[in-house]
């Protein structure tokens, strides 16, 4: 009988060693992606307060406001329907006081700033108290002189400023914790890409050494199968961690973006009231004129003003609104599915141009838009191009000349070519690509914005297949060059349309 010899390959014995430091791999990929998506979600659910807390200063401010505005209407009309009106909006503001106080209870610095701002607005609401009171005495010479001595005003300016401040330090550590999410879903990505790097390092070796085996390869082959199995089923757990960390930071977005639906409704809300009570408000001045034995005024001029101003306001709202849906969809989606069509450029540049019109008209600045060819692509990304690309020329204007914005357009072969040009301060030659860069702004940091407007712009128009340059000089102006396909395909169309069949 032929005698049988046991061989045991030195990859053998250190078999245990390797199953064992991919075990401790998974361990530490798993205790920390948990820790990192906790504190994600942490930090997801502390920028939601603070932006809860932003609105709700909003909201106490205006409702002041809107006590201020009742009162001046009861002292110049002495109707009793203002004046139940000014006692229902005044009810609401010491409740909503104490419920700030609640928020507030747990941040030391913003429950100091709102005390100090409590006797302000008492000191307000009593002032207004104060010329209603005289009203209703039948002193309204008195009341008119106490809103004329400029105290209230002041009061309003106190209260506003203040406001303002605890906004800023809520919009300020509404920052800070935002970056710490960020920073926590770059360090999941990066401990998850690590560990499975680790993973193939370490049946890489064992693939290694299993090669040297000979009398045992088949056996070995299979464990080392069954092993990567197991490998896989873990992976792939770790995988759906990053998925739902991921998922977390599409909700964050969510509701930031609903958050900024709120006070888009309180304009909504504000303007409707204003569209009501413009009929009643130049009836009544109608009848004051009538009372004073005036002769009627230019109220018909004044009615067309203010048609025209709620006609740009509603313009206004429509625009907003239409893109914080636009950002509730992507985030709900992940990515916006394109929708293509053909579009009349120079009617979209024009509708664009319409709703920029009040500001061009208050700063003295000219929009030209020239011929622009037609093409097929998705209208919302366009319109985002576009009024990201003349805002962008409005801000950055010079203020020693008119500003001027020319929009132009032409075909180049299979692409059409939009540039918008400026007359404005212009771009240093050192910043050119970092006007594109997310978060980044260059040259004087004298005007509002997060930097996201041109890196958005340069993503859209990725997105559509096309490129988007620069040039600039410095005190003369800047031209961004937006490179489109005269026909944008969804990625699966070209890949059929390049297939054979």
């Amino acid at each position: 009988m032929p005698r049988t010899v046991t061989y045991t390959p030195h990859w053998y014995t250190g078999q245990p060693l390797l199953i064992l430091a991919g075990f401790l791999v998974l361990a530490a990929i798993g205790a920390t992606s948990a820790w990192l998506v906790f504190k994600s979600q942490e930090d997801a659910a502390a920028v939601a307060a603070s932006v809860q807390v932003q609105y709700d200063l909003t909201t106490q401010q205006a409702r002041i406001r809107r006590v201020e505005s009742f009162q001046r209407g009861y002292v110049l009309t002495g109707e009793q329907r203002m004046l139940e009106e000014y006692e229902q909006a005044a009810a609401l503001v010491p409740p909503a006081t104490q419920r700030l106080r609640e928020v507030l209870a747990d941040d030391p610095e913003q429950s100091a700033r709102l005390e100090a701002l409590v006797p302000i607005i008492d000191e307000k609401l009593a002032e207004l108290a104060e010329t209603v009171a005289l009203v209703a005495a039948g002193d309204a010479a008195g009341a008119l002189a106490t809103v004329r001595s400029g105290r209230g005003e002041s009061l309003m300016e106190q209260i506003a400023d203040g406001f303002e401040a605890m906004r800023e330090i809520e919009r300020r550590d509404s920052a800070e914790r935002s970056s710490a999410a960020r920073l926590s879903s770059l360090a999941l990505i990066v401990v998850t890409v690590a560990g499975i790097l680790i993973i193939l390092g370490v049946a890489a070796f064992a693939l290694y050494l299993v090669g040297k085996a000979t009398r045992e390869l088949a056996e070995a082959h299979a464990a080392l199968a069954s092993a990567n199995v197991d490998l896989e089923a873990r992976v792939a757990e770790r995988t759906s961690d990053l998925s739902e960390a991921n998922l977390e930071i599409q909700r964050f977005a969510y509701i930031v973006s609903h958050d900024l639906r709120a006070p888009l409704v309180n304009i909504m809300g504000f303007t409707s009231e204003l569209e009501a009570l413009r009929s009643d408000a130049f009836t009544r001045l109608q009848e004051l004129r009538a009372k004073a034995g005036e002769e009627e005024g230019e109220d018909g001029e004044l009615a067309s003003d203010f048609d025209e101003a709620l006609r740009f306001i509603k313009s206004s709202i429509d625009k907003m609104d239409r893109l914080i849906n636009a950002i509730l969809r992507l985030s709900r989606e992940g990515r916006r599915e394109f929708r293509p069509e053909v579009i009349d450029a120079k009617a979209v540049a024009e509708g664009i141009g319409a709703s920029f019109a009040h500001r061009l008209q208050e700063i003295d600045a000219s929009l030209v838009i020239g011929t622009l060819p037609s093409l097929e692509t998705d209208r919302l990304a366009l319109e985002q191009v576009f009024t990201n690309l003349i805002d962008n020329a409005i801000k950055y204007r010079r203020r020693d000349v008119p500003a001027r914005v020319e929009i132009s357009g032409r075909f180049d072969g299979r692409s059409v070519v939009y540039e918008v040009s400026d007359n404005g301060r212009g771009i240093d030659a050192r910043d050119l690509e970092r006007v594109f860069e997310l978060f980044r702004r260059a040259g004087a940091q004298d005007q509002p914005g997060e930097g996201i407007g041109l890196a958005h712009v340069k993503t859209l128009v990725r997105r559509l297949g096309g490129a988007i340059t620069v040039r600039s000089e410095l005190n003369k102006g800047t031209t961004f060059t937006v490179r489109l396909p005269r026909r944008w395909l969804a990625p699966t169309q070209e890949r059929l349309q390049e297939e054979p069949g």
